[in-house]
């Protein structure tokens, strides 16, 4: 999970019947509890007086605070608190679509950037991460793997697919797969050890590129698609484009894609719909 600079629940809140949706959603998250000005769900809580005010309560107490709502909407409620990245809470907004997830405030020190991570995996939103030594990272790896593949194997097929291309593990952005392998522990670890996110592609996104990959295999026998790592890698960018041809062993294939225009640095941060 992810670790804040600070101590203290997270804050989830919605301006909107959609957005509360949303929110409700994201009430896995540990510690978390979602606000709302009316009654739109029943899991939220209804708060009064202007959002603003309302962020001015939580902002010293709270870890983090994830607004579903408008990013503008959420600049501007925040705008009178903030004070510094070493000390202000991790913040993330969350469109009404969700369809990003966008690191707002005190993303590397404050843990914004992992927390965008995790709601984008919670709810199939991309995440937008602009901090420059993390948006550097550009190197996306889709990875198929045999049921129980453990991170040993998993790792050692991507150093040697890494070192074919002369890329290195600190070029890592996240590894990718297909939800048929998202609780696979070898996966987990081999994410957790890298320190990258897993996102996970949902069945839906790669039947998508099925024209192009309609060969029988026996992937497709497994999980109903004809591929994995190549479409996996593919979808974790909207820019990506492969670095090399699928590369197989022991048990693991891998696929390395690399963002080419810089995604994470010019969108205005585990799962992808």
């Amino acid at each position: 999970m992810t670790a804040f600079a600070r101590p203290g629940p997270i804050a989830i809140l919605a301006v909107s019947h959609e957005g509360a949706r949303i929110g409700a959603r994201l009430l896995v998250l540990p510690e978390s509890a979602l606000y709302a000005p009316k009654p739109f769900v029943p899991e939220a809580a209804v708060y009064a007086g202007s959002l603003k005010e309302f962020i001015g309560t939580m902002w010293p107490t709270h870890a983090a605070i994830i607004g579903v709502m408008a990013s503008g909407i959420l600049v501007r409620s925040i705008a009178p608190w903030i004070s510094s990245k070493y000390t202000d809470p991790a913040v993330v907004a969350v469109d009404d679509a969700a369809r990003f997830a966008i690191s707002l405030l005190s993303g590397h020190e404050g843990g914004a950037n992992r927390l965008a991570e995790q709601v984008g995996e919670l709810l199939g939103a991309i995440p937008v991460i602009t901090t420059g030594s993390e948006a550097q990272r550009r190197v996306l790896v889709g990875v198929g793997c045999r049921r129980g593949a453990s991170a040993q194997r998993i790792l050692a097929a991507l150093d040697a697919a890494l070192a074919e291309q002369g890329r290195t593990r600190a070029e890592i952005y996240a590894l990718a797969t297909i939800d048929l392998k998202a609780e696979e522990p070898g996966l987990r670890e081999a994410a957790a050890r890298l320190n990258v996110p897993l996102r996970i592609v949902p069945r839906s996104r790669i039947k998508a590129l099925q024209d192009v990959l309609r060969e029988k295999t026996f992937a497709e026998d497994i999980t109903g698609v004809a591929a994995v790592c190549i479409p996996a890698a593919l979808l974790t960018s909207p820019h990506s484009e492969l670095l090399a041809p699928k590369r197989a062993q022991d048990g693991v294939t891998i696929a390395l894609a690399q963002d080419t225009c810089g995604w994470w640095d010019s969108v205005p941060g585990d799962a992808i719909t």
